[in-house]
């Protein structure tokens, strides 16, 4: 998920973000090479398509959910650190056609945090409560890390999603196990004064549209520090990049205008069916910089792949 060049006074925060290392922190958020995944058993509590009991309540996420009841259902999973928030405008541009089920992540924006990997659990309890809610084909929507989620979950479970849209993630990120480790001690071990600065630093830096990321970032600087840094860590060693072309649902992926498209493209060209759309003059958060041309191309997506009917 690329940056671009930057303001002098962007410029200066950026030299600043080096001296501490937090472009590694900013890798993680690139769609780069990385390490075979580990292996996490999935199970359902049952065998049926929908096992999940009907009061299933996920421990890896909260959800809010909007929309009109029993429309076309659109699961939004914002990115790391990041609260559901960041979906305010796309659930109300999809208005009433759709039901939106937005999710916070456990340990970000305040939410307690869980100790199991983070993104191994999200695609569990996800997968648990689109049965239990009885969702049918979903879309999946993710950013950055939610992008990365979208990904595990849809060739994890290719029978249990709908089409999938990716705002400027790949499926594999950058770095070894050494910078996994050391990434993860930087954000788990920083001091109050640390964290709130390079949270401000690399956020800021990933928008041209600073004023609309300012709740953003005073709400992941309420996160916890250490789940931060162990879901750095998760996806810097969690490789899904072989493992895509098992995604049978349509995808999308609206990649932000920078360096690293080229690595996004060749990382999902195994993807049966797939669609990579460049939005010119953007950042990482494509949706805040460019809104017009973001709805344009899901409305055109979801239009050339109309739900099932209402459940």
């Amino acid at each position: 998920m690329p940056l671009k060049c930057m303001t002098a006074v962007t410029r200066t925060v950026t030299n600043y973000v080096s001296k501490m290392r937090i472009s590694g922190f900013l890798l993680v958020l690139l769609a780069c090479g990385a390490h075979p995944r580990p292996t996490v058993e999935v199970t359902s509590e049952s065998d049926t398509p929908f096992g999940a009991a009907a009061n299933f309540k996920p421990v890896a996420f909260g959800v809010e959910v909007g929309g009109k009841p029993g429309a076309r259902p659109v699961v939004l999973i914002p990115g790391l650190g990041c609260p559901g928030e960041v979906w305010t405008e796309t659930v109300a541009h999809l208005g009433e056609d759709y039901e939106t089920h937005v999710l916070t992540l456990s340990g970000f924006a305040g939410r307690p945090p869980i100790k199991e990997p983070l993104s191994a659990a999200v695609r569990r309890d996800l997968t648990r409560y689109i049965r239990s809610r009885r969702l049918k084909a979903p879309i999946i929507v993710g950013h950055s890390m939610g992008g990365f989620i979208a990904y595990w979950l849809a060739a994890a479970h290719p029978d249990l999603v709908g089409p999938v849209i990716v705002v400027d993630a790949g499926p594999a990120l950058s770095g070894d196990l050494d910078d996994a480790q050391q990434l993860r001690a930087r954000w788990k071990h920083a001091s109050d004064e640390e964290f709130v600065a390079q949270t401000r630093a690399a956020f800021t830096a990933m928008t041209s549209v600073p004023r609309r990321m300012e709740s953003v970032i005073a709400a992941v600087t309420r996160s916890d520090r250490r789940a931060i840094g162990d879901a750095i860590y998760e996806m810097v060693t969690t490789d899904l990049s072989k493992e895509v072309h098992e995604i049978e649902a349509p995808v999308l992926v609206i990649a932000a205008d920078g360096g690293y498209q080229q690595r996004i493209r060749e990382q999902i060209e195994s993807i049966p069916d797939h669609t990579m759309v460049v939005v010119p003059k953007t950042r990482h958060f494509v949706m805040f910089d460019a809104p017009e041309a973001f709805y344009r191309a899901i409305d055109s997506f979801l239009a050339a792949h109309p739900g099932k009917p209402a459940r």
